[in-house]
């Protein structure tokens, strides 16, 4: 098996997501809608009728997903002299967008890999909820470890704005009784005697530690919106900036979304959680021989990819521990051999599970933030990720780091990384 390098990164500023809502001279028009027997209206007219809340919005609104990863992607390639032509798998991760985007719905990742110049590039485009983006890197990790690719790009992009709030709680909902992802996350809090205060406790801090950092990661890249407005920082860092007190008069999450009269989670609430963003990352895996031939620099050496599955829905939030620990044994590593693992901040409840379940210090869980600060771009999330673990890897001095995210319906990827430098 052959050694793959990881030569090159970039991810895009995660932005806020507001949740379309109707303004109030419309809340009596939208009573009104839910007087109206519908049911027995589409039996008569023979249509279908969906009243929608105007779609959520954000800086990125308006924005294609697939001029979003034109963006990340022309910084990468700026990074290095490298041919677009040269690259040759493409594989990118998407859970909404790329069900949405009109201009390449047919095929996201090929219409994506044509307008960056990877014209040779074989492009996948793989959905797989929150861990889309990791995944990608473990398919394009496999194909240059056996052999079967020399220089390839994957990563994930999503855009949770422009779409109906109901399209992307979709994805944020447990398929088989209906509550959201909080919810069984909470049950699982609940079994394992987390209290609230050490949620919020861990949240508050996820948040310092962003807001501390924020301006000072690498590998970014810059949206230009219109002829002012540039972003290049996660924009919700700032906004979670608050004092710990507010965190504690959170109030609790719904089970159901859908239901008047859900009842409430015990300490889930949407301070200790992640909230929607737009955002992705991508990296460059090559093999030792292409790197050699081109001058390419190693980031990172992913040592392991590994993925885990179950049949227990709630027990998803648990599945990372699993897939960590399989990289470990891979390795003949230790908890304590990882100088930073960067699990994905859906809720505070795995992240502190982990820590409490295996010693892991808080400076060693996502040392600078993470979803809980910037935000959670579901099929993108684990490419930014990846890219921000390397560059914590780099500049601590760190010689492993592990990338995870949970993601429904109980499942969960892992990859570890060398840091060869140290």
């Amino acid at each position: 098996m052959r050694e793959v390098n990881v030569v090159a990164l970039s991810r895009l500023p995660f932005v806020s997501v507001e949740v379309g809502t109707l303004p109030t001279k419309f809340h009596e028009a939208a009573k009104r809608v839910k007087e109206i027997d519908i049911p027995k209206l589409e039996a008569e007219s023979g249509l279908v009728i969906k009243a929608e809340y105007p779609p959520n919005k954000s800086l990125y609104s308006g924005i294609s997903a697939h001029d979003l990863a034109l963006a990340a992607l022309k910084e990468l390639f700026r990074n290095f002299n490298i041919d677009p032509e040269r690259v040759e798998e493409f594989i990118l991760g998407s859970v909404i967008s790329h069900k949405i985007d009109e201009n390449a719905i047919h095929a996201f990742a090929k219409v994506i890999a044509l307008r960056a110049g990877m014209k040779n590039a074989s492009a996948l485009t793989l959905d797989k909820a929150c861990s889309s983006a990791l995944m990608a890197i473990g398919l394009a990790y496999d194909a240059v470890r056996h052999g079967d690719a020399e220089f390839v790009i994957a990563g994930g992009v999503e855009k949770m704005d422009d779409v109906p709030d109901r399209l992307v709680r979709f994805g944020l909902t447990n398929p088989f009784d209906g509550r959201l992802m909080a919810a069984l996350a909470d049950e699982i809090a609940v079994e394992h005697g987390l209290t609230r205060e050490e949620l919020d406790d861990y949240a508050f801090d996820s948040c310092q530690r962003a807001a501390s950092w924020q301006g000072r990661h690498r590998f970014i890249s810059p949206v230009k919106i219109n002829d002012n407005l540039v972003v290049a920082l996660d924009d919700k860092i700032e906004r979670r900036a608050v004092p710990r007190k507010v965190f504690a008069k959170s109030v609790r999450y719904p089970q159901y979304a859908e239901r008047e009269d859900s009842p409430k989670c015990e300490m889930v609430t949407p301070l200790n959680s992640a909230q929607y963003a737009c955002g992705g990352g991508f990296v460059a895996l090559a093999s030792n021989k292409f790197a050699k031939e081109h001058g390419l620099v190693s980031l990172a050496k992913i040592r392991v990819f590994a993925k885990t599955s179950g049949a227990t829905p709630k027990n998803f939030i648990l599945k990372p521990e699993e897939v960590i620990q399989e990289c470990l044994d891979a390795e003949n590593l230790d908890w304590e051999n990882i100088g930073h693992f960067e699990d994905n901040e859906a809720f505070a409840v795995g992240n502190v599970l982990l820590m409490k379940l295996h010693g892991v210090e808080r400076e060693r869980m996502n040392r600078r933030g993470g979803a809980i600060s910037h935000g959670h771009s579901i099929g993108g999330t684990t490419g930014a990720l990846s890219v921000k673990a390397i560059d914590i890897m780099q500049t601590d001095g760190l010689q492993y780091g592990i990338v995870t995210a949970c993601n429904a319906v109980d499942e969960a990827p892992a990859m570890l990384l060398e840091n060869p430098n140290v």
